[in-house]
């Protein structure tokens, strides 16, 4: 019998198509299964049992030595899982999992480093610099995937790391989406199946999307993106799927000479201190998972030059949710935005797309229009299409950490009829676009 599966994102089906439903690539490949194999997919062996009779298991969780990263995993990382690490080339991914392998070998544990890039002797010039040298730190150099999972199954440690898994490959494989699905297939069934857990980094593509088809994605157990700009130190290692914890945390980590250091109190790192009220400037206080981080949102409305057409430009914002907010508020607070250059951006590589920052970006936008400074206030709340500002979950936290942060006035919405008065922190509460412009000088 025939099967036909796409090479980029691992589709099949019994039927051929000319192009891929899932992900629209072209020429499906083409595969041949046997009348047994088909016959022993048809009854499976595997034991089936009534939901009562099961019961969870619960596992010590190993601590990666980074507070930060341990709060990224949901407290650990689970034996026998896998986990996928993807960023840009240069952020530090090799850099942190070295230091993370150091730690965990340091607590008497057994940690294996294989390294599908480098050789052993790089990879020692790497470990001398973050001084990661241990005695139960192994390390091996190897492109071939079967001989990476063997390596592991002989030594049998408690972690392994595979840098990358775009660079592992088996005969024939050719580099192809089919490799990096295969080879992370392996990697994955080994650690089920021994019970060590497995870090596997991945790279991205141009636009920041993980290499590789969907289908990796899937199979592994936590994805997470170490992000960060290239001419800034700072960098977050970002969930993106969890099945043993939360998809929203995020961990705060400063590139030094020395290696990767975590941050511990990030709540000033995204902020400009020491500078004189200016106007397209307002502070937005987002949610990361339990943390609640202060972001300052610069915006910039300058006059179209003559005969071009009106610029815009977001940077760590999202670009259809700012382009909503300008013309709600030029609809409903007489702001004109539209024969206007309009540029907005976040300090420090910070990246949001919490809609309750809605409010922080349109008070920078009203500001910079107005060319009138805000006080120093934070801003928290929802803009809807008609206007109106809405509610956001989580108040009180986010005005706990203004509190913390210094400030003395936060704009909240009038419909947050549950939010008491504070005695340290100052609330003005608006209900609409209009109201806003009562705050500017």
């Amino acid at each position: 019998m025939k099967k036909w599966s796409c090479a980029r994102c691992g589709w099949e089906s019994s039927k051929w198509y000319g192009r891929c439903p899932e992900c629209g690539n072209w020429n499906l490949e083409e595969k041949e299964v046997s009348a047994a194999q088909g016959k022993a997919q048809a009854q499976p062996s595997c034991q089936v049992l009534p939901s009562t009779s099961l019961q969870a298991q619960k596992e010590e969780r190993i601590p990666t030595g980074f507070g930060e990263l341990d709060r990224v995993l949901g407290g650990g990382i689970v034996p026998g899982s896998a986990i996928l690490l993807a960023g840009e080339p240069g952020i530090g991914k090799s850099t942190i999992l070295l230091q993370a392998s150091s730690r965990i070998s340091r607590q008497g544990r057994k940690v294996l480093y294989v390294s599908a890039e480098e050789s052993c002797s790089q990879v020692a010039a790497r470990m001398e610099r973050v001084k990661a040298f241990s005695p139960s730190l192994f390390v091996t150099s190897t492109r071939d995937v079967d001989e990476a999972v063997a390596a592991a199954e002989k030594l049998s440690p408690d972690l392994a790391v595979f840098d990358s898994i775009q660079a592992l490959s088996f005969p024939g494989s050719g580099g192809s989406a089919s490799q990096i699905r295969e080879a992370s297939s392996k990697i994955i069934e080994f650690s089920k199946r021994s019970g060590t857990a497995s870090l596997i980094v991945g790279h991205v593509t141009k636009d920041g999307a993980i290499a590789g088809p969907r289908t990796m994605e899937h199979l592994v157990d936590v994805v997470c993106q170490f992000e960060g700009e290239m001419h800034t130190s700072l960098r977050i290692v970002r969930s993106v799927k969890n099945r043993f914890g939360s998809t929203d945390e995020i961990g705060c980590f400063e590139m030094k000479g020395e290696g990767v250091e975590e941050v511990t109190d990030p709540y000033g790192i995204f902020l400009a201190r020491g500078e004189s009220p200016a106007p397209g400037k307002c502070v937005a206080l987002a949610m990361e998972g339990k943390r609640c981080l202060p972001l300052e949102i610069e915006a910039l409305c300058a006059p179209r030059l003559r005969g071009e057409s009106s610029q815009r430009a977001v940077n760590g914002l999202d670009y259809s949710r700012v382009a909503m907010i300008a013309a709600a508020l030029q609809q409903h607070a007489k702001i004109y935005l539209s024969g206007r250059d309009l540029y907005l951006s976040t300090i420090a590589g910070a990246k949001t797309r919490e809609p309750a920052s809605d409010l922080a970006i349109a008070l920078a936008l009203a500001s910079s229009f107005k060319n009138s400074p805000l006080p120093g206030v934070a801003a928290i709340g929802e803009v809807s299409l008609t206007g109106r500002i809405r509610p956001v979950g989580m108040m009180e936290q986010r005005l706990e950490t203004a509190e913390r942060m210094g400030f003395k006035a936060a704009v909240v919405p009038a419909a947050q009829k549950d939010l008491k008065e504070r005695g340290e922190i100052s609330l003005f509460r608006v209900d609409n676009l209009n109201d806003i412009l009562q705050l500017l000088r």
